[in-house]
């Protein structure tokens, strides 16, 4: 049998290992709003930027580890920067080795958090990718409209994943 002083000294032991550990975001207490502008794109692929700032937007709201908020009132500003769209085909037909049966839709972008008041930059990514992988439909226009919702929605899971699991000094 463990004495209760044993006993009580383990649990204290072992629970003042879990003091500086938190559930949900990994920011600073003080970053609970984030404004996001329209995410730049610097792609030779015209209009990603809406189709990628809504799926972050959305995102955000799902999580609940940073609420939206207007630039003039949010802890923290989001700048997302779109720098590469890639289509690539996966796979081809059977009766034509050049007609793609399959497409996999990459989009890289980088991402900053930096705190509204002071400038300082909370998180920075290098470069995170989203991607999906779909059936050639139509043409390859309709491909690429195809393809791109579900990879705006990947990239932004890995973004809004990336901010706020983010271990900050």
């Amino acid at each position: 049998m463990i004495p209760k002083f044993s006993l009580c000294l383990i649990l204290l032991l072992s629970l003042s290992g879990c003091t500086s550990y938190r559930l949900g975001s990994m920011l600073p207490p003080n970053i609970q709003t984030v404004f996001m502008p329209t995410a730049a794109n610097v792609t030779n692929e015209p209009l990603l930027e809406n189709e990628v700032t809504t799926s972050i937007l959305s995102e955000l709201q799902r999580d609940g580890s940073l609420s939206l908020a207007s630039e003039a009132t949010a802890d923290s500003i989001m700048t997302v920067r779109i720098t590469d769209y890639d289509l690539t085909p996966l796979s081809f037909t059977n009766d034509n080795r050049a007609e793609p049966e399959q497409y996999r839709l990459t989009l890289t972008a980088e991402v900053e958090l930096v705190e509204r008041e002071t400038g300082k930059s909370l998180v920075r990514s290098g470069r995170i990718t989203g991607e999906d992988d779909f059936p050639f439909a139509g043409d390859l226009t309709q491909a690429k409209r195809t393809g791109l919702p579900d990879a705006a929605d990947d990239l932004a899971r890995v973004i809004v994943a990336t901010v706020t699991e983010a271990w900050v000094e």
